[in-house]
């Protein structure tokens, strides 16, 4: 049997393995979405019924509408947000994660990390209503320290979304991080230290370059749920807070504007597949430089 036959064989072979996956694919996130992008264009009567006629005017009243506008900035702009806190707060928590002294205790901060995945974003979020409420926790303990004199707003603002966020994200940040800072052979440090640069300097020219990769992809992952996230905001900011995904459903569910939703959907999908590519394009050109 020639070369060229054994090599059609494997790739054949692989093409075969490939199929249920492809077909999974095509059936469940292709089809769905080409569905979506003809929905998108199509009109609508003045009850809502789509209409089998097809123009820009959903994405026209998207991008020119002041409302819609503001929407996509307060998204952008919480998103964002959310995504440097998650870094910040992140990386502090992954170096300690690697840095630990035993297994046991690496073992146990995993387990304290990961714990909060395996419980329902929905019961996380109501439990930031039962501490954030006027009758919540923090307003109890602040007026029994007598530091209040009555029960501060904390609920149903964009401060609290923030805050929610930060912690149903924080565990895709660290994940990330801890992996690159796991990556990094003690030799580097060890080397940077005996040429006479000390703690911080080698944290700046030796660590910190090498984990950039790890808090990119961290920020890709924070930044595309949180962008997304509808539970989250409804539950703690108010069905009146100004996101992308909270208008969608509002279009979907309540106004039955579907291509409208499906405009909106799509243009979400663009702005975060922008961001994402922006990171990307940056990761990539780093980690070019850092291999010369």
């Amino acid at each position: 049997m020639t070369k060229t036959k054994k090599k059609y064989r494997r790739n054949m072979f692989s093409w075969i393995l490939l199929t249920p996956s492809l077909l999974f694919m095509g059936i469940f996130l292709i089809l769905p979405f080409l569905l979506l992008l003809i929905l998108s264009f199509h009109d609508v009567d003045k009850y809502m019924n789509t209409l089998s006629t097809f123009s820009l005017s959903q994405y026209i009243e998207v991008f020119t509408s002041p409302f819609y506008l503001g929407t996509i900035r307060s998204t952008l702009w919480v998103a964002l947000l959310t995504t440097v806190i998650c870094i910040v707060l992140a990386y502090p928590a992954a170096y300690l994660l690697v840095r630990s002294p035993n297994q046991g205790t690496r073992t146990m901060f995993y387990i304290l990390l990961v714990s909060p995945l395996l419980t329902s974003v929905v019961i996380r979020t109501f439990a930031w209503i039962v501490i954030l409420a006027q009758n919540g926790l923090v307003n109890e303990v602040l007026m029994k320290l007598h530091l209040i004199n009555q029960p501060l707003t904390l609920l149903w603002n964009m401060n609290a979304v923030i805050i929610a966020y930060v912690q149903v994200m924080l565990p895709f940040a660290v994940l990330p991080i801890a992996t690159s800072l796991g990556e990094i052979a003690p030799n580097l440090r060890q080397a940077s230290m005996i040429l006479g640069a000390g703690r911080l300097r080698t944290f700046v020219k030796v660590t910190l370059p090498l984990t950039i990769p790890g808090m990119i992809s961290g920020a890709v992952i924070v930044f595309s749920l949180a962008a997304g996230s509808y539970i989250t905001p409804l539950l703690v900011g108010g069905r009146l807070q100004p996101f992308l995904p909270l208008s969608i459903y509002q279009q979907v569910m309540q106004v039955s504007n579907l291509p409208l939703g499906a405009a909106m959907s799509l243009t979400l999908l663009l702005f975060v597949g922008i961001v994402v590519g922006v990171l990307g394009w940056i990761l990539k050109r780093w980690e070019g430089r850092m291999n010369g």
